[in-house]
């Protein structure tokens, strides 16, 4: 019972995560919803949605993914996240449930404009050290971080930012301070694996044509990897993975 309260918790807060994700920069970019504050409404038409269209992953399907007022299709980005967000209050630890909600903006927003923002990331590494200090961890749980944030940083000089964004290395040092060693490097190990796997698996489908009205995807185009690290660092704390045998040392 109580996992099923920490779900229904987590995809209420997922919707407004959501909110979060999508107005973070509208401001300057202009557009129909212009702030974090004010009623939530259709981002075609403007319409105020009412609390029956709002209900967390339901009314994506009672809608049957439309909006009612113009029709215009809605994302399914919506209950994506806010069934990933139930999960991650039911599996993840309390402590670490401001992090990983944090994680969840940057994840929107990476896959929206293939760039993540340094209050996000900064606010997480902030957070992450935070719980380091007070949960304590050997002299390679303390150094995690800085090896992940080395690791991508070096990536992103030799590629001159082409193979990695800087982002990411402020991304894997908050990883690996929340993390600590075995987790934070199994975190990455699954998220080379992750990010392979769906960019191969995208650019099957949209050759075939099954992805109708997607961008194409080639070998060079630019693709988020910050949701892969993410993903990764999820999977690693939920079964406690230690795919390089770090223990042992």
């Amino acid at each position: 019972m109580t996992t099923v309260i920490l779900f229904v918790l987590g995809a209420i807060v997922g919707s407004f995560l959501n909110v979060v994700g999508l107005r973070w920069d509208l401001p300057r970019r202009g557009g129909v919803l212009s702030n974090l504050g004010g009623r939530s409404a259709c981002p075609s038409c403007g319409k105020v949605l009412r609390w029956q269209e709002l209900v967390p992953i339901v009314s994506f399907f009672l809608l049957r993914a439309r909006c009612r007022g113009c029709q215009a299709k809605i994302s399914w980005q919506y209950p994506l996240i806010e069934l990933w967000t139930g999960l991650l209050f039911a599996t993840v630890p309390y402590i670490f449930i401001p992090v990983f909600c944090i994680y969840v903006v940057i994840t929107i927003y990476d896959f929206r404009h293939k760039i993540i923002p340094d209050t996000l990331v900064y606010t997480s590494i902030l957070l992450a050290l935070v719980l380091k200090l007070f949960s304590g961890g050997s002299l390679l749980d303390w150094l995690a971080g800085p090896v992940l944030f080395i690791f991508f940083g070096l990536i992103w000089l030799v590629s001159r930012g082409r193979a990695m964004g800087f982002g990411d290395a402020k991304l894997g040092l908050s990883v690996g301070l929340l993390l600590g060693a075995p987790l934070g490097f199994s975190a990455i190990v699954l998220a080379f694996w992750i990010g392979s796997f769906g960019s191969l698996t995208y650019l099957f489908l949209n050759k075939s044509g099954f992805l109708k009205d997607a961008k194409k995807l080639t070998m060079k185009s630019e693709v988020p990897f910050a949701p892969a690290i993410i993903l990764g660092a999820w999977m690693s704390l939920v079964f406690h993975l230690d795919i390089l045998h770090v223990a042992l040392f």
